[in-house]
C-alpha cells in the first residue's frame, strides 16, 4: 500500500486498503474490522458489509425514547449502541453498512463537512448504480420525492474520524415500525403504507437489483475516485465482538425524574434530572440524535450539572460548553434554551403543586422563558379532537356542549370560567390557521393539550407561531401509540386519547379570572 503515480488514475495517490466481509455480520464486528484495518496505516480504511438484523442506536440517544425494547427481546433483535451520532436504526442483511476511516482533516474542515463528505460519496456510489440522489444535511440521502435511501453519521476521536454509512437494497418495513419507538419524518410518518412512501430502495428503483458484488464495486469507486486512490483488498477476518445489550440510564423510572426536550430544524435535544429538597440537581443525563464533538458532551453534563441550583442551571450549561465544540444542527444557545425549559417547568411544578411525572408532560413552546407569565396572559385554550370519545357527534366539530360525560366538557368549562376562548383542533391544518388567526389578533399566549409525539414533530408550527404557550401531554391510546398518525392529521382518527385532568385543573387555577389581576389565579 505504498504511496506512489497510479497508472489507471494517472496521479498521486493515498494507501487505500478496503475489507468486505462475505456474508452478514454483526455490526460491532464491522466497527471493529474498521478500526483493525485503520490501526495497520493506510490512509483511508473501507470496510463494507451486509449487518445482521439488529437496531442500534446513536452514541448519546435515550433507548427507552427511541426503541420498542420488549419488541426486540421477544424477536430476539440486539439493540446496540453505535460509536456514532444520528438516529435510531433498523439493520438486516438487505443493507449494506460502509465504515470509512481516516484523518478527519481528509474528510473536510469540521463534522458539517465530513458528514457532508459522506453524504457525496453515497450519492456518488448512487449515480455509479444509476440512482440520482442528493445528500439532505445532516444525514440523509434522498431521491427525488424526499425518501430516503441512504443514511451517514459521523464519530471523532482526537484526529481520527469515522464515516459510517447505510445503503437499502431492500428494506423491511413492518420489522422496523415495530422495533423503532418514536415516529419521526425519516421513517415512520404513518402506517406501513406511508412509512413506505418515506424509504426508497435499490430494489424500488432498478431492475434488475444490483448484485453484492456490483454495489461494492460502486461504494469503492466513490471513493478511490473522490480521493484519488485505488484500493487494495485485506482479507483478514472479520472479528467476532461480543457486545452486551446497553444500558439506558433513561429506563430508570424514579418518581422525582424531570424531563424536557427542545427540537430544533436538524436535532432532538432532551434533559433528565433529578433534584434534592433544596432544588439542586441530584443528577443529569444528556441525549441527542445529533452530531458533536467532542464526545464527551453528554458526560460534561451528566457530571458538571449535579449540585447547580435549577434557578442557575441555564448559566451553568452554558459554562460546560467549550471553544473546541463543533454542533451538526443545534448549538450552544439550544443547549441553553433546553436547561432554561427544564428550570422554568421545574418552578412551574412548584408554583402549582405539579409532581415531578406531571412537570415532565408539560411542555412550553414560544419565545418567553415565564411560564407563569404566559398563564397570566392566556387567552385561548385549545383541545385536541382525538381526546373527545369516539362516540362523540361533536368530536369531528370545533364545539363542545359539556354533556359531562369526559375531559373534554370539562377543559371547556374551565376555560369559560376564565373568560377564556376554547376551541378543538381538528387537524394539523387546522392547528395552523388556528394560531396565524390568534396571532393576527393580538393573543400573546395559550393554554393547549397534545401529544408529546405531535408536539415534537410539529415543532416548527408551534415556535413559528410566536406566542407563548403552556400545553399539558395527552395519555391513552394516541395516534403515535397505534401508528395511525395520517389518520390523525386527517381528523379521522377514531380511537380516543385522554386529558390529564389533574394536571389540566391546576394549570386552568393559576389562569386568572375575567376580573382577577395577573397572577391572583387559585393555587
Amino acid at each position: 500500500m505504498s504511496e506512489g503515480r497510479d497508472s489507471a488514475f494517472g496521479v498521486e495517490t493515498t494507501r487505500f486498503a478496503r475489507a468486505v466481509a462475505d456474508a452478514p455480520r454483526a455490526l460491532p464486528a464491522g466497527f471493529a474490522r474498521a478500526a483493525a484495518l485503520r490501526g495497520e496505516g493506510p490512509d483511508l480504511a473501507l470496510v463494507l458489509w451486509r449487518p445482521t438484523a439488529a437496531v442500534s442506536v446513536g452514541r448519546d440517544q435515550a433507548i427507552v425514547r427511541e426503541v420498542r425494547r420488549a419488541w426486540c427481546r421477544e424477536h430476539g433483535v440486539p439493540v446496540l449502541r453505535r460509536p456514532t451520532g444520528g438516529g435510531a436504526l433498523w439493520h438486516d442483511p438487505d443493507q449494506w453498512a460502509f465504515c470509512l476511516a481516516a484523518d478527519r482533516a481528509r474528510l473536510g474542515a469540521d463534522p458539517a463537512e465530513r458528514l457532508a463528505t459522506g453524504g457525496a460519496l453515497l450519492v456518488a456510489a448512487l449515480a455509479g448504480l444509476g440512482v440520482e440522489a442528493v445528500f439532505v444535511p445532516p444525514n440523509d440521502v434522498q431521491i427525488a420525492g424526499g425518501a430516503k435511501i441512504a443514511s451517514v453519521f459521523l464519530v471523532e476521536t482526537g484526529e481520527e474520524a469515522l464515516l459510517f454509512a447505510t445503503l437499502l437494497v431492500r428494506f423491511d418495513v413492518a420489522a422496523a415500525l415495530s422495533a423503532l419507538l418514536v415516529p419521526t419524518e425519516k421513517l415512520t410518518r404513518t402506517g406501513l403504507e406511508h412509512a413506505r412512501e418515506r424509504v426508497a430502495t435499490l430494489s424500488d428503483r432498478l431492475d434488475p437489483v444490483p448484485d453484492d458484488a456490483t454495489i461494492v464495486a460502486a461504494l469503492t469507486a466513490a471513493v478511490a475516485t473522490r480521493f484519488v486512490a485505488r484500493p487494495v483488498e485485506n482479507e483478514a477476518p472479520f472479528p467476532d465482538v461480543e457486545t452486551p445489550e446497553p444500558a439506558d440510564p433513561w429506563e430508570d423510572a424514579a418518581a422525582d425524574v424531570l424531563e424536557t426536550f427542545e427540537r430544533t430544524a436538524r436535532a432532538t435535544l432532551r434533559l433528565r434530572l433529578t433534584r434534592a429538597a433544596d432544588d439542586t440537581v441530584t443528577s443529569a443525563a444528556f441525549a441527542t440524535d445529533a452530531a458533536h464533538t467532542p464526545a464527551d458532551l453528554a458526560a460534561r453534563l451528566a457530571t458538571g450539572l449535579v449540585g447547580v441550583p435549577l434557578a442557575e442551571l441555564a448559566v451553568a450549561t452554558a459554562r460546560l460548553t467549550r471553544p473546541d465544540d463543533r454542533f451538526v444542527g443545534f448549538g450552544p444557545p439550544d443547549l441553553v434554551r433546553l436547561a432554561a425549559r427544564a428550570a422554568e417547568k421545574a418552578r412551574l411544578a412548584g408554583a402549582l403543586g405539579l409532581d415531578a411525572a406531571a412537570a415532565t408532560g408539560v411542555m412550553l413552546a414560544g419565545p418567553g422563558g415565564d411560564a407563569l407569565d404566559a398563564l397570566d396572559r392566556a387567552g385561548v385554550v385549545l383541545v385536541p379532537y382525538c381526546a373527545k370519545p369516539a362516540w362523540c357527534a361533536l368530536r369531528p366539530t370545533p364545539d363542545c356542549i359539556d354533556c359531562g360525560h369526559c375531559a373534554v366538557g370539562d377543559a371547556y368549562r374551565l376555560a369559560h370560567e376564565r373568560g377564556l376562548e376554547v376551541t378543538t383542533i381538528l387537524n394539523f391544518e387546522h392547528l395552523g390557521e388556528t394560531l396565524a388567526e390568534m396571532k393576527a389578533r393580538g393573543v400573546t399566549a395559550y393554554v393547549g393539550m397534545c401529544c408529546s409525539d405531535f408536539f415534537l414533530k410539529r415543532h416548527v408550527a408551534f415556535r413559528e407561531a410566536g406566542m407563548d404557550g403552556v400545553l399539558m401531554d395527552i395519555v391513552g391510546a394516541t395516534c403515535y401509540d397505534l401508528k395511525e398518525e395520517h389518520l390523525a392529521y386527517a381528523g379521522t382518527f377514531k380511537a380516543a386519547a385522554a386529558l390529564d385532568l389533574d394536571t389540566l385543573e391546576k394549570v386552568m387555577a393559576r389562569i386568572p379570572g375575567p376580573t382577577s389581576e395577573p397572577g391572583a389565579g387559585e393555587g
